[in-house]
């Protein structure tokens, strides 16, 4: 990749940081894992991402070999994660993203995805008649982030597949307080109990639904069952991270 002078003079006076350690980072290809000339993720954390192989069981969190759950085969998702939350480098790239508002974090974030859909496609022929859906923020929130961080991801995921993205369909109809702050698992499902609708009849589409993290999988749950009701065929439950 050819640097203009002026991207140079601007990484030596300004030099970009690795949001995964917080160290400074050159420019350029081979440097790191981001976006344009300036480093998101540097070559030493990149070096500790690894991305998995296999879909999961959306109930108990098995892995599925065929795309198929076994174990609960009427449950109303598919989980897709491409890393785990406990890896330190991605951890802070959510971090950054969510609560620093730093946009640049969503590139390397969606690139895992892709890179996780690159191996677990095929089970799905490739997902070519399927719509990606970002699961969405409340109006407060979304006022108060400025963005959603799950459609930062979803539209370049939806490019990559050559899917279209539909960020309006699926709505959060009521203000929730953020699930990190609930005690137990039945204060999350009670904090998301019908929280989500679906505008419009979806009858036999197949859907991706993304996200960034994923923990106790109620977010994914509610917003799956709102689209099972509105006639969606296969649901696929994808984030980036999985606690």
């Amino acid at each position: 990749m050819k640097l203009h002078l002026t991207d140079v003079l601007a990484s030596i006076l300004f030099p970009r940081r690795c949001l995964g350690c917080g160290k400074s980072a050159a420019c350029g290809a081979g440097a790191g894992f981001g976006a344009g000339n300036g480093t998101v993720l540097c070559e030493t954390c990149r070096g500790q991402v690894t991305i998995a192989r296999t879909l999961f069981c959306g109930a108990c969190g098995e892995r599925l070999f065929g795309g198929k759950a076994l174990c609960h085969p009427d449950f109303p998702y598919v989980l897709g994660a491409a890393a785990q939350y406990d890896n330190r480098p991605l951890r802070a790239l959510v971090h950054a993203l969510k609560f620093r508002a730093a946009r640049r974090a969503a590139e390397p974030l969606a690139s895992i995805i892709k890179e996780y859909l690159a191996s677990v496609g095929s089970l799905f022929d490739g997902f070519h008649d399927f719509v990606v859906i970002p699961i969405p923020l409340s109006r407060r929130r979304l006022r108060t982030r400025g963005f959603n961080q799950a459609e930062l991801l979803a539209r370049p995921v939806a490019a990559y597949l050559g899917l279209p993205c539909d960020g309006s369909t699926l709505i959060r109809i009521r203000h929730t307080k953020p699930q990190t702050e609930t005690k137990s698992a039945h204060e999350r499902q009670e904090n998301l109990r019908e929280c989500f609708f679906v505008r419009r009849p979806l009858a036999g589409t197949n859907i991706i639904l993304i996200d960034d993290v994923t923990t106790t999988g109620t977010t994914f749950l509610e917003a799956a069952t709102a689209l099972k009701r509105a006639g969606v065929g296969t649901v696929v439950a994808l984030a980036a991270l999985r606690a």
